[in-house]
């Protein structure tokens, strides 16, 4: 999916013959729109709603009544710039930017590139655009790794994940103040008095030797 840059259309094309190409309905509709700035103020406002019709179209019946409808408000004029101009760079490509022609295509109902635009962004943010191929390849590659770094520290953090429902909320309070080799030693002690039952409590009464299980809870066993 690209917007109406031909020679990225035509690049696409040549590395993949079989793919179909579609056009991203939001420059297309910013496009059109664009185009009807330069009509009257009468009739500059329904220009471009028809402009949103013809992209958004759900049938042939829809589409063809909004470029008629175009073409009315342009005075009938077959030859006005405007529509001379959508039936030679627009009408002729209906399969890649109206909606209805578009359903039979696997595109997880995107039918815009604003992801792939919004990482453009951010990878020029950090990029010299004086920069050799060979010199943008290499900083990808370093800025790559440095940020799968990143993730593999933040995902091993301590407090870093949701807990399990097993999970002792004090121990998961302590995890977030203390170092994750500490919080290991944390877990080794959760689970040697798991296997447990209970321990010995040095206290004696009454001739009783008290015994205080994992939980706080105290039985008296007679010596």
């Amino acid at each position: 999916m690209t917007d109406k840059a031909m020679h990225e259309k035509t690049v696409l094309n040549e590395e993949f013959p079989q793919a179909r190409q579609l056009q991203c309905q939001w420059h297309v509709v910013t496009w059109l729109k664009k185009q009807a700035d330069r009509l009257a103020l009468s009739v500059k406002k329904q220009v471009k709603a028809m402009m949103g019709l013809l992209v958004y179209a759900r049938s042939k019946m829809e589409y063809d009544e909004a470029r008629s409808t175009m073409k009315e408000l342009l005075g009938g004029d077959e030859n006005h710039p405007l529509y001379k101009t959508f039936l030679g760079n627009w009408d002729n490509s209906q399969e890649e930017w109206v909606s209805y022609l578009r359903g039979n295509v696997p595109h997880l109902t995107y039918s815009t590139n604003n992801r792939i635009e919004s990482k453009w962004g951010k990878i020029k943010d950090v990029i010299n655009n004086t920069s050799s191929i060979d010199e943008l390849v290499t900083t990808l590659i370093t800025l790559h790794e440095y940020a799968e770094d990143q993730y593999i520290a933040e995902y091993h953090r301590v407090g870093s994940r949701p807990r399990g429902p097993d999970e002792d909320p004090e121990l998961a309070a302590l995890g977030m103040e203390i170092s994750p080799f500490a919080a290991r030693f944390g877990d080794k002690i959760e689970y040697t008095l798991q296997r447990q039952a209970t321990i010995p409590w040095k206290g004696y009464s009454d001739e009783q030797l008290y015994w205080c299980d994992v939980r706080g809870e105290r039985r008296a066993e007679s010596l």
